[in-house]
């Protein structure tokens, strides 16, 4: 069926003559303050609607941006701990092959170093052990002549044992003994300097996380 539109009268009267009601007729003619104040309206709607954009455009700009400075300055973080590991290995072999090659002209420095640091330790004892994978008589001498300045009074007794390290020795006394391993002096130095970088990329990786949620 064809639906028929509904007549509208526009504006109804009442029995005073009053308009009870009235139609909402579209206005076509503006005078030249009202086109103004129209054409203000919608440049300001327009100007505010550009604005907003352009800031949530800006905003997404700086997320991305701090986005990729945080990566970036995780993988810079990265290459400055590995560079710094391979600075310590290169520090380790050099200092390794220092002391080996001292260890090979002085092989009896060590020795004397300790007995002079024991002073007051070894000065009531009345025997030194000293046990050398080969205690020679540069060794032996120099062992003597250190307990002599360290103030150890009694002898000191030399035994071979090849099964230690070369330049490894140990001392024992009455009241207690001292001992030096080349390989595990290095072995905790390498230890103590592994654990004190990854500390510091624990610490670097904390600092970078909180500027990053920052």
């Amino acid at each position: 069926m064809t639906q028929h539109q509904k007549f509208d009268f526009g504006t109804v009267f009442g029995d005073g003559g009053n308009v009870v009601a009235q139609s909402k007729r579209e206005k076509k003619f503006f005078t030249p303050d009202e086109v103004e104040a129209i054409r203000a309206e919608a440049y300001a709607d327009g100007e505010n609607s550009a604005t907003a954009r352009a800031q949530m455009m800006q905003a997404s700009a700086i997320q991305e941006l701090a986005s990729f400075a945080a990566e970036g300055l995780g993988q810079l973080q990265e290459a400055i701990h590995a560079h710094k590991a391979e600075c310590v290995k290169l520090a380790l072999v050099c200092a390794q092959r220092i002391a080996a090659e001292a260890l090979d002209r002085f092989p009896e420095a060590p020795v004397a170093a300790t007995l002079e640091a024991l002073g007051q330790e070894i000065e009531k004892a009345t025997r030194l052990v000293l046990l050398s994978s080969n205690p020679d008589d540069a060794l032996k001498g120099a062992a003597q002549d250190a307990a002599h300045m360290a103030g150890f009074p009694g002898a000191i007794q030399f035994r071979e044992t090849p099964q230690m390290p070369k330049g490894a020795f140990e001392i024992v006394w009455s009241d207690g003994r001292a001992s030096f391993d080349p390989d595990q002096v290095f072995n905790a130095l390498e230890a103590a300097l592994s654990e004190a970088l990854d500390a510091e990329a624990y610490h670097q990786s904390r600092v970078n996380s909180g500027m990053s949620h920052g």
